[in-house]
């Protein structure tokens, strides 16, 4: 039976563990999912090169996603009608840019840190193989993280130097966007925005009473989670919740993959609910 439900899902710290990156049972929860023909649409910090991934593991490879925090969302062509084939073509994708390249971030952070002498590391400031040591990669998680489009994610600042540099970027026109273990400096996106297109275009294809799920665990998710009908927050990785005065938020125990699985109970509930609508 064609349930109406979407869901939107971050990827580190909800769908998959921070620092080992294994994903439980969400490989089996995404697949029970799509037995009920429901779209799972991964909105996360990373990059197109890392979610190809990611989308490959958890058998997401027909859905759309969106990268870099809303950067821009790639979506497989012919996938909603409405969509008309004039922006980006990119082989079997339509690509939906939001966000400003990242050439023209790295030379507004280069500016900031002439302007500031603030001494802070970005992604393109260390090599491939460094960035693996930072962040605790593989070499070829790390090749991945570094083909950043869409902004840059800072890893290493001193934290007496992190409200200075915040409050400059703002006042370069940049934003700030928090993840869970790192920031990302970019201009003119948000989760939130891409949510919203992508919401709009959903219910055009399956219908105005289709229901959207958000899953998330840190501040940059909010932005997806204030988008949607049913807001879930995992818990993060030091086991609070991220702090957000969305009303109708549900908070569920769990980190990582433990959190989705709760997550998904929630989801099961409202497919239920939907079912039983369905039948009156």
């Amino acid at each position: 039976m064609h349930q109406k439900l979407v869901v939107f899902s971050d990827i580190d710290g909800t769908l998959i563990d921070t620092f080992t990156r294994e994903y439980g049972n969400s490989k089996e929860l995404i697949n029970s999912l799509h037995k009920y023909l429901i779209p799972v649409v991964l909105c996360s910090s990373k990059t197109r090169a890392e979610q190809d991934k990611i989308r490959k593991d958890l058998g997401l490879e027909g859905e759309p996603f969106i990268v870099e925090n809303g950067g821009a969302i790639v979506i497989p062509k012919g996938y909603f009608e409405a969509l008309k084939d004039n922006q980006n073509n990119d082989g079997f994708y339509t690509v939906v840019e939001l966000g400003r390249p990242s050439t023209e971030i790295r030379e507004a952070l280069r500016k900031v840190r002439s302007k500031t002498g603030i001494v802070f590391k970005g992604v393109s400031d260390v090599s491939v193989d460094n960035l693996a040591q930072i962040v605790g990669l593989t070499r070829d998680e790390a090749e991945r993280m570094s083909k950043r489009q869409y902004g840059e994610t800072i890893l290493q600042i001193d934290k007496a130097d992190k409200y200075e540099l915040e409050q400059a970027l703002k006042e370069a026109g940049l934003r700030v966007i928090h993840g869970g273990r790192y920031f990302d400096v970019t201009v003119g996106n948000d989760k939130g925005i891409a949510v919203k297109m992508l919401i709009d275009l959903y219910r055009s294809k399956m219908g105005m009473d289709t229901l959207f799920v958000g899953v998330g665990d840190s501040m940059n998710d909010v932005p997806m989670l204030r988008c949607v009908d049913v807001p879930i927050l995992v818990q993060k990785y030091d086991g609070s919740w991220a702090d957000t005065d969305i009303s109708n938020i549900i908070r569920v125990e769990g980190i990582g993959p433990a959190g989705w699985q709760n997550a998904f109970a929630k989801i099961t509930e409202y497919k239920e609910q939907a079912e039983d609508r369905k039948q009156v």
